[in-house]
């Protein structure tokens, strides 16, 4: 067996994997972050950014960004007294934090690589997130990186489809809210609301739709004078059925109410991206837009 490289070139596996002596970890467990990961994601940290803290070495361009980022690390992710942050040596507090990396549950390892993606603003920062991208898609880990947020494996051409979406022009902001709102409803580890990001979908193709006729209204109705093939009016009318019946989401023959997963909100929400992109490309191809 062969796997890609990020070069996307082959390379054979190793003696061990290639036989069986040693097991290929390709389907982690979404609620599992083994040391072997936690390593590598905590040495893109330790390279790009937090090196200079741990040699003290006062004198690099990283230092002082570092710096002001453990401390609001210390403050608002570990909510640790600040007074023994005062009274410690900044190498004794870096190597807290570690320590409290390692040693947290798995969850709070991805809070942290979203903590970072959202407080740090220094030197090395586009650097530091493509070398956690890289990580994760390297382990074969269930989760990548899209919009600052970590969320359950998505396919690349999936992902650019969303982020597409989500870079829609100002004029198109309310979609873009709507599109935020189901990745982060998807992306919740603790507590993911899978009904809630199929419906915020939904709502993102309601408000483009709106805005293209210039009126408000449900989607049903503001689909069928949208110029589009009659087929995918029907299509995207049924999904509108599906999603907001009364109670909640239901099946269409039984009636019986459908408890939504991530395969669900993974689907909604790729496809509404799709069906965006595709309506502002279409439309604004004949100055519609």
């Amino acid at each position: 067996m062969d796997v890609k490289n990020n070069h996307g070139q082959m390379n054979e596996l190793e003696f061990s994997k290639r036989y069986g002596y040693e097991k290929i970890e390709k389907d982690l467990l979404k609620r599992d972050v083994p040391i072997e990961l936690r390593t590598r994601i905590w040495n893109c940290f330790y390279l790009l950014i937090f090196r200079p803290l741990s040699k003290r070495e006062k004198s690099e361009p990283t230092y002082k960004p570092a710096l002001f980022f453990i401390m609001k690390i210390w403050d608002r992710f570990l909510k640790e007294d600040f007074q023994k942050f005062l009274d410690a040596p900044i190498s004794h507090s870096y190597y807290t934090v570690k320590n409290e990396f390692f040693d947290s549950p798995w969850y709070k390892v991805y809070d942290f690589v979203e903590f970072f993606i959202k407080e740090y603003d220094g030197p090395n920062k586009e650097e530091t997130i493509e070398c956690l991208k890289s990580v994760l898609k390297e382990e074969g880990v269930p989760y990548r990186i899209v919009n600052d947020k970590v969320v359950p494996f998505i396919s690349d051409e999936e992902i650019k489809e969303i982020e597409k979406a989500l870079g829609v022009p100002d004029k198109f902001k309310p979609v873009r809210g709507h599109l935020e709102k189901a990745l982060k409803h998807m992306s919740n580890r603790e507590d993911p609301d899978y009904a809630n990001s199929i419906k915020e979908s939904i709502s993102a193709i309601e408000s483009l739709v709106e805005i293209i006729q210039g009126k408000e209204g449900t989607l049903g109705d503001l689909l069928k004078t949208l110029d589009i093939h009659p087929a995918l009016k029907m299509g995207f009318s049924n999904l509108y059925g599906w999603t907001c019946d009364e109670g909640g989401i239901r099946h269409g023959k039984t009636g019986e109410t459908l408890e939504p997963g991530f395969a669900e909100a993974r689907y909604m929400l790729v496809t509404a991206s799709a069906f965006i992109n595709y309506l502002i490309e279409k439309l604004g191809d004949k100055n519609e837009l």
